[in-house]
């Protein structure tokens, strides 16, 4: 569709066909893995102010959705997301009583957890049944607990909406008794670059960091300009589509509805947004990266690590190209390369957490 479309599409009707969409929560079948659905109530105590003017027009929006939490918190109505706590079966926690597990505070002073940001380009993947799966081999090959937010969703709620209630949903987990570095934060495309937007803030804000993160197929750059886009069309099920389509990935969350313009390109730029424009990317905890060779994405997350390596300690950066691998090839679980890829988070959890 073309560009002068935007303003006459009715994506509020879009968010109400997406969100008849999302699922229901459910349970994993038992010789998978346990999950839990909770709320996390953000209370005034939990409210925060985002002191990152650096950040533009993303600090403006993040700011005023603070307000709005605040706001909300005083006057008796707080503002509420769900959070999903999974565990593998074949875990550690095998021979443990589920509901004894999958409770939301630490199961002991110095338990170790994964955070981890779902993908689905902002817009869907919410207690996806592929992604609980995907949590359920972390667990199993990391010995660890999951914890996921359904963090709001575009085109209803635009970006930084989803940046917001992960940041909240960090610090929900501090307060609950867990400690930073007990911490791993992970996420897959969209995920990726909420876990990178996250990491960005706690270190500007100066507050305490988890101990890694690990990015599978980061979504890094929401203006999709590296070339792979074009080479690698042919192998990847992502749609290219132009980013003057009003239906591109890009377009549905980020401001939908409004047409694109040298702007909008502009404001796409900020790290919080497209973290491979970050100037400085210092101050980032071991990080593992994952992607699959013939990914659309894989010249931007190329470019991504290759700063990330350059602005940090040699050595804590890693990445791991899986050859014919599309994007997210992790959903894809039956695929020896997605065990693989696994087994190494597993391993990387563990030696860095």
């Amino acid at each position: 569709m073309s560009n002068d479309t935007s303003p006459m599409i009715d994506f509020a009707f879009v968010a109400d066909y997406i969100a008849m969409n999302n699922l229901p929560n459910r349970p994993l079948q038992p010789n998978i893995g346990y999950n839990r659905e909770h709320n996390i109530v953000f209370n005034t105590s939990s409210c925060v102010e985002y002191n990152v003017p650096h950040y533009g027009l993303s600090s403006d929006k993040l700011n005023q959705m603070a307000a709005s939490d605040k706001q909300l918190a005083q006057m008796g109505r707080p503002r509420s997301i769900s959070c999903q706590v999974l565990m593998s079966t074949q875990s550690e926690f095998a021979d443990c009583d589920p509901n004894g597990v999958l409770g939301m505070d630490p199961l002991h002073p110095h338990e170790r957890i994964i955070l981890y940001f779902h993908g689905g380009a902002y817009c869907v993947g919410e207690r996806s049944l592929t992604h609980m799966h995907v949590y359920a081999h972390i667990s199993r090959t990391a010995g660890r607990r999951v914890f996921s937010p359904n963090y709001r969703l575009a085109p209803r709620h635009g970006f930084p909406s989803q940046l917001h209630d992960c940041f909240m949903t960090y610090k929900y987990i501090l307060s609950l008794g867990f400690e930073p570095q007990n911490i791993v934060l992970a996420g897959d495309s969209a995920g990726g670059a909420l876990v990178i937007g996250v990491l960005l803030l706690l270190r500007d804000m100066k507050c305490s960091s988890p101990s890694a993160a690990v990015l599978v197929s980061p979504w890094v750059d929401a203006t999709c300009s590296g070339d792979s886009w074009t080479r690698n069309q042919q192998f990847d099920y992502l749609p290219a589509l132009p980013l003057n389509d009003p239906f591109h990935p890009t377009r549905m969350f980020y401001d939908a509805g409004r047409k694109f313009s040298p702007t909008m390109l502009e404001e796409l730029q900020c790290p919080l947004v497209s973290p491979v424009f970050g100037s400085d990317l210092s101050g980032m905890p071991p990080m593992l990266v994952q992607m699959g060779r013939n990914e659309l994405l894989h010249d931007d997350i190329d470019k991504f690590v290759t700063k990330v390596k350059h602005d940090n300690k040699q050595g804590s950066v890693f990445l791991e190209t899986y050859e014919h691998m599309p994007h997210v090839f992790v959903l894809f679980d039956f695929a020896d390369a997605a065990q693989r890829a696994f087994s190494s988070i597993g391993s990387f959890v563990r030696e860095h957490n």
